[in-house]
């Protein structure tokens, strides 16, 4: 399918929505338990915690798979996470899971906050990324005088 928007809600409300230029999906049928599979290229973009106009956080990616069953996202290339506040991931590889409500990574990520910059291998968020911790992290980051 070509230019997709795909609404996810729960009792009525929309939880997430995703954007995609191009999407494949796939399915096992006759298997004990159906699953559904999305793979998405040609660049998405995923809003959490809402839709288009009211949401907490959004990523963006080139391209990345998306098993409907358990809502787990993989995004690869050009993974771009921002939230409400503004602070901004940047890295290339993204997994985004609603059932944990976790976001993490290996790769080396970069992060723009009102502070400055901050950069590390491995990153372990929520599920919108409104709380984070850099695993291995490097750079320089100004906090503020108590006094």
């Amino acid at each position: 399918m070509e230019d997709v928007r795909l609404s996810y809600s729960e009792r009525g409300a929309v939880q997430h929505v995703l954007v995609a230029r191009h999407l494949t999906r796939t399915g096992t049928e006759g298997k004990e338990k159906a699953t559904d599979f999305i793979e998405v290229d040609g660049g998405f973009t995923l809003y959490l915690g809402g839709d288009e106009h009211e949401h907490s956080s959004t990523l963006t990616a080139l391209r990345g798979t998306l098993d409907e069953a358990s809502l787990r996202l993989v995004a690869e290339d050009d993974v771009v996470l921002e939230n409400a506040a503004g602070d901004r991931l940047e890295t290339e590889y993204l997994v985004w899971n609603e059932d944990s409500n976790r976001v993490y990574t290996n790769r080396a990520v970069t992060i723009y906050t009102e502070d400055g910059v901050l950069h590390g291998q491995g990153l372990e968020s929520d599920g919108r990324f409104e709380r984070y911790r850099i695993l291995q992290p490097t750079g320089e980051l100004t906090v503020p005088d108590p006094r």
